[in-house]
């Protein structure tokens, strides 16, 4: 009867697994040191969870990176609208995925930027969930929190590509940057990797009898 119990209990342990996880910080990045923008992408100093791979932030074939301390930095944001900018593209590009069998269910993504005097002074986030089809909350310069809760962003099981946008610069050498970024979230097993873990643990228990 106790391993009955045992088999029970371990099996409700990873049934749970695959529908429920703890909120954790994916991936964050507080962009220090001297002139990050020299690395395209740039990953120093970025922490990730156990779960969780990325490639860093870098930047889109239309800008050009600036050096700056403690931000990573660029320019050539001087298209007159956002469709411009997306045509020229004109943005910093953050990735994130899982490992192999998990998901993740995201939260949001926040991050802080800033634009020089000629800068942008229009920004926008957009992703490869939808193939960059639509802004994703409301940003400014300055940055923002992006809510990722719709479902879309939820069961995500391969790499997802994050874009932030700038325009509206009055000279091509205006500067815009990403100071740091954070995304929060859930990495959660996939059944099938539940499941095995389950069948492991079975064969463990059968062992000792």
């Amino acid at each position: 009867m106790k391993i009955k119990s045992n088999i029970m209990a371990i099996t409700a342990f990873f049934v749970v697994a695959t529908v429920s996880s703890n909120a954790a910080v994916l991936l964050t990045n507080p962009i220090t040191g001297t002139n990050p923008n020299t690395s395209n992408p740039f990953t120093t100093g970025q922490t990730l969870f156990p779960s969780v791979t990325s490639t860093g932030i870098g930047r889109g074939s239309g800008i050009t990176g600036s050096n700056a301390n403690d931000r990573y930095n660029a320019v050539g944001f001087n298209n007159s609208t956002s469709q411009d900018t997306i045509n020229d593209a004109a943005y910093f590009t953050l990735s994130i995925a899982p490992t192999s069998g998990n998901s993740i269910n995201f939260t949001n993504f926040v991050y802080s930027s800033q634009a020089s005097g000629t800068g942008p002074t229009g920004a926008f986030v957009r992703s490869s969930i939808d193939n960059f089809a639509t802004d994703l909350g409301a940003v400014t310069t300055t940055g923002g929190t992006v809510s990722l809760v719709a479902a879309a962003f939820q069961g995500v099981t391969t790499t997802t590509e994050f874009r932030v946008y700038g325009f509206g610069a009055s000279t091509s050498g205006g500067t815009f940057s990403v100071n740091d970024f954070t995304f929060n979230g859930d990495v959660v097993p996939e059944p099938s990797a539940a499941l095995l873990g389950a069948v492991g643990m079975l064969a463990l228990l059968r062992r000792r009898r």
